[in-house]
């Protein structure tokens, strides 16, 4: 993070989020919202481990507990890219957002639906009531069922998704894919270029579709409201902008590595993970202490080299989530 002028926030240079920024005005209020859910998040974490215990039977695991908040920079990221749209602002962001802090239930493919079920009554039980729901598992670049919850009476909310062991395992190693699309990196790359910029959302939207390939739908799980699909695969991408944006991902995924190992080594320099690090992997995504031993270092194609990629296979429609 660098910080421009009193208070004012702007996006690292060092992974090429520079262009985005935040007033210290707006600034001042996306972090008073981040600071509640930071507060709200020892009590949030309780929930969720109850729920966990409750749903044992189901094979309920709660994952990533570590990361329940969301990194105040990740939150600054989204509330930067939001403001730019047309009659947004920090106010309207604050007031929306549910994932500030968020959790997530994997439950074996065959007891998915019981288990999700038993948790939705759960928390009904202790009166929180769902905001936002979407079932996407016939999506092809995300898979799973997205939720936000909320008290009425305190406006306490949080996100709360579930997967299966294998689309959880999907849908982290897509993460740097997911962060390019949101970030407004391509459009950034592709200045005027409209087409380019939606050329390197499809080349996303495949590379992601291709680690769900093999994760199984649960049985009945069209049982679960409001399915929704978001994306539609162009199988005809130029394969030069899937290798590029292969690339990207690879870049990324090395930066964030990168981070993670250098603020590891900062708090233990025997090369243990120190406790203050889950910030920081948190923000920069999931899964990334299994990432640090097979980091690589890598280098963008010329133009010249990056068509000698294999064409992808046309892949099935589906649907997918607001994330």
């Amino acid at each position: 993070m660098s910080t421009t002028g009193a208070g004012a926030w702007k996006g690292s240079a060092e992974k090429g989020e520079d262009h985005l920024e935040l007033t210290a005005e707006q600034n001042r209020v996306v972090t008073a919202r981040w600071e509640m859910a930071k507060e709200a998040r020892g009590r949030l974490d309780g929930l969720m481990r109850d729920l966990e215990g409750r749903s044992i039977q189901h094979g309920g695991k709660l994952e990533g507990l570590d990361y329940s908040l969301k990194g105040l920079d990740s939150f600054r990221r989204k509330a930067a890219v939001a403001v730019e749209r047309p009659g947004v602002d920090a106010e309207s962001v604050c007031e929306d957002v549910d994932d500030l802090n968020r959790y997530t239930l994997t439950f074996e493919t065959d007891n998915y639906v019981q288990g999700t079920k038993q948790t939705y009554a759960e928390l009904r039980a202790r009166g929180f009531e769902p905001v936002a729901e979407q079932n996407t598992w016939e999506d092809p670049v995300y898979k799973g069922v997205n939720t936000a919850w909320e008290r009425p009476e305190s406006k306490e909310k949080f996100e709360l998704q579930f997967h299966t062991p294998e689309s959880f395992k999907a849908k982290s190693d897509n993460h740097e894919l997911y962060e390019l699309t949101r970030s407004g990196e391509f459009k950034e790359i592709a200045g005027d270029d409209d087409k380019l910029a939606r050329e390197y959302k499809e080349a996303a939207d495949l590379l992601q579709n291709e680690r769900y390939e093999n994760v199984r739908t649960p049985p009945g799980v069209e049982e679960l409201d409001d399915r929704l699909v978001r994306a539609e695969l162009n199988p005809k991408v130029g394969p030069q902008i899937v290798q590029e944006v292969r690339h990207m991902e690879t870049n990324l995924k090395a930066t964030h590595a990168a981070a993670a190992a250098a603020a590891a080594n900062a708090q233990q320099p025997r090369n243990s993970l120190g406790s203050n690090l889950g910030e920081s992997l948190h923000a920069d995504g999931p899964g990334l202490r299994d990432r640090l031993a097979t980091k690589t270092e890598p280098a963008r194609l010329p133009a010249a080299q990056a068509t000698a990629v294999d064409l992808l296979p046309t892949q099935s429609r589906g649907r997918g989530p607001r994330l």
